[in-house]
């Protein structure tokens, strides 16, 4: 949730923005708000925001990552066999549970339903397992017989059965469909009160889900179908049309994909979609996204180019035009940033290939993620060289610079730095002998150099994910990029 609670002033900066927030949802027809707790959150709901949400007509989900919360981990010592087997054959108090051990899944079940007769208001109930890739889910003899999909679904339909016996009978129960579950199995077998939640996080946001002609998103939209038929057609879809981790912490615009996804997503019969924002960093680095989205939700049949411009009318009356095109070569370098799907801040490995080695021939998706440099590098200029125009044209202002238009220049200039340093890390990467260290480090420099830019933003602009979270998420990026080049490990 990243509402920074734990510190009065960081919280009261978080809550000031949401105020404003609310209201603008409310009057876009947005109609539920999720609080999605992580790792590192000690609270699951923001009471202080009830009142409001309660005023406008929004209703509250809540749940997220909790599977870890749901069975305490101080259980492992006296309890191990609730916990899940990992690849090294032993039991480990990382991960979600032992879902062959009933007397685990019933802790689980119970905490879930306790939480729910405390919290009646929740509208929707998400439990969704440990958020990591791939060894979340038991390895024991019993629990290795059944796919990830089918330990978690039998967290789902145990905590499904039981409020269906209590007061929250009404509650659905979301199955989150994300990483290891993101595809589908024909075993799955959903309680008539359980709806998929289908988040495909790593997809391409450079086309549509539906674009056949994407190396990346045919196999996601064809998982969102399965889904569809496997629960009668009782689901959501979760995007992340601002998430600033996945970007990078990059500004983003991406306002046709979104019109043609909503459009998609309307057309298979989905009538709930959820974006994930951070805040008031969301606001500062995707104002264009989150109006598209917010626009679609209402009705898919809206021009996307317009949108750019009534935001730029919206964020910066005196100035629009120029903001205008601004926004619009964003547009145009998010749609080679984003080419290929994934994280950012994480480009796909390159393998160094030695002078004399042939060339492999590689799947179309791994050279749609840009395993191929030139072309990864090449789009990557070229996006670099279209962010100094969005911020040509922020200078065209003039008299009419405001906090604002200074903060998102700033913005734009963190991304210009950072879009340049990954397109010299993967050239580096692809590298060999000592070039390829000593290439490696300065693109790592330079990324690592490019927060300065949004040090420099105004706080209430950026909030506290720009001024505070950004920074330990930095980290992990740095660390990951430096793990390809172990010489420069801190």
């Amino acid at each position: 949730m990243t509402w920074q609670y734990e510190k009065p002033d960081r919280f009261a900066l978080h809550l000031q923005h949401d105020r404003e927030f609310i209201p603008w949802m409310a009057a876009r027809g947005i109609n539920a708000f999720s609080y999605i707790r992580h790792e590192r959150d000690t609270r699951l709901k923001i009471d202080e925001l009830l009142p409001s949400l309660n005023e406008h007509g929004i209703a509250s989900e809540y749940g997220g990552h909790v599977l870890q919360l749901l069975l305490p981990r101080d259980r492992f010592a006296a309890h191990p066999e609730f916990f899940p087997v990992g690849t090294d054959g032993q039991r480990n108090p990382r991960g979600n549970l032992c879902v062959a051990n009933q007397t685990a899944l019933g802790i689980v079940r119970d905490g879930a339903i306790a939480y729910m007769d405390e919290n009646p208001e929740c509208a929707l109930l998400h439990v969704w397992g440990a958020d990591v890739w791939d060894g979340a889910w038991c390895r024991c003899g019993e629990c290795s017989r059944l796919a990830p999909q089918r330990q978690y679904m039998a967290v789902v339909n145990a905590i499904a059965a039981a409020l269906a016996e209590g007061p929250a009978a009404a509650t659905p129960i979301a199955y989150l469909a994300y990483h290891d579950t993101l595809d589908p199995v024909p075993e799955l077998d959903p309680l008539p009160n359980v709806s998929f939640e289908w988040a495909p996080r790593e997809r391409c946001y450079s086309h549509a889900i539906d674009d056949p002609a994407c190396a990346v998103n045919p196999r996601y939209f064809d998982s969102l179908k399965r889904y569809i038929e496997l629960f009668d057609g009782r689901g959501h879809v979760f995007e992340y049309y601002a998430d600033a981790i996945l970007f990078g912490g990059l500004g983003v615009a991406t306002p046709a994909v979104i019109v043609r996804d909503l459009r998609a997503y309307r057309a298979l019969g989905i009538t709930s979609i959820s974006c994930l924002t951070f805040g008031a960093y969301s606001v500062l680095a995707c104002p264009v996204n989150l109006e598209a989205f917010a626009r679609g939700t209402q009705s898919p049949d809206f021009d996307p180019d317009a949108t750019l411009a009534d935001v730029a009318a919206q964020r910066h009356p005196q100035c629009a035009p120029a903001m205008a095109a601004a926004y619009r070569a964003i547009a145009r370098a998010s749609a080679l940033i984003l080419e290929g799907g994934g994280d950012v801040m994480r480009p796909p490995p390159v393998t160094p290939t030695p002078a004399g080695a042939g060339v492999t021939q590689q799947p179309l998706a791994a050279l749609a993620a840009a395993a191929i440099p030139e072309y990864r590098g090449r789009d990557l200029r070229r996006a670099r060289d279209i962010l100094d125009d969005a911020r040509a044209a922020a200078d065209f202002v003039g008299g009419a610079r405001d906090q604002l238009t200074t903060a998102e220049r700033a913005l734009w200039q963190y991304g210009r730095e950072v879009v340049d340093g990954i397109a010299d890390y993967i050239e580096a990467a692809a590298a060999t002998g000592n070039d390829r260290h000593r290439l490696g480090d300065a693109a790592i420099n330079k990324i690592a150099g490019a927060i300065t830019h949004v040090r420099d933003i105004d706080l209430p602009l950026k909030g506290t994910w720009g001024a505070y979270d950004i920074e330990w998420v930095r980290d992990i990026w740095l660390t990951a990029l430096r793990r390809r080049f172990p010489n420069f490990l801190p």
